[in-house]
């Protein structure tokens, strides 16, 4: 079962923005970016501030060159091949997710993972009609956005591991001084790896 380590709030909520929709979706989590999120199950600060009137919608995604695919990717098991494609497909959620282009990082979701998603959000009592603005309402609800690309930027892959049509990614990334480690899972839809819930960090 994918863990987090235990961090402070500022941390998970940097690592559940890199995560986004693929944390949330999962349950809870330790370390809180990604894709972006308060842990499930958490409850609202007495203190926090109003939720705005109108639902927020999917952000303008800033405009970057395309993620060069994976060459030379981490260590692990499988063939050098899936490996590389599962890193690639990684890193491209990642960086989709910090840079705004939520559509990308929800067609890189498997379809369990958008629908767990959609399905937490209504039961916190805030549903969204699609993935998009599922990721979206989180962003703006949470205020961990500012973390996302810090963490696509500086991610370091430890370790893929791939076996037949399920892959594991071992990555850290320095939070707050420590470089907590993550491990995220995929699966082979239709020939094209995509990314499943991960376990809320509080869980």
């Amino acid at each position: 079962m994918n863990r987090l380590p235990r961090l402070g709030v500022a941390a998970r909520a940097r690592i559940v923005a890199a995560l986004a929709a693929g944390v949330t979706a999962g349950g809870c989590g330790s370390a809180a970016p990604p894709t972006p999120a308060p842990p499930t199950g958490t409850a609202p600060s007495a203190t926090a501030a109003p939720a705005p009137a109108a639902r927020p919608t999917p952000s303008t995604p800033l405009s970057r060159p395309p993620l060069a695919p994976v060459t030379q990717p981490a260590p692990g098991s499988g063939t050098a091949a899936d490996r590389a494609a599962v890193e690639t497909v990684f890193r491209t959620y990642l960086r989709a997710v910090a840079d705004g282009d939520f559509a990308t990082a929800c067609a890189l979701n498997a379809p369990e993972t958008n629908q767990r998603l959609l399905d937490e959000l209504a039961r916190r009592g805030t549903p969204a009609p699609t993935c998009e603005t599922a990721i979206a309402t989180l962003y703006a609800g949470s205020g961990v956005a500012q973390g996302a690309a810090t963490i696509a930027d500086t991610l370091s892959v430890e370790r893929v591991d791939v076996d037949g049509d399920a892959a594991t990614v071992a990555w850290s990334v320095e939070v707050s001084g420590r470089q907590p480690a993550v491990t995220n899972a995929l699966r082979r839809v239709d020939g094209q790896w995509r990314l499943l819930p991960t376990p809320d960090p509080t869980g």
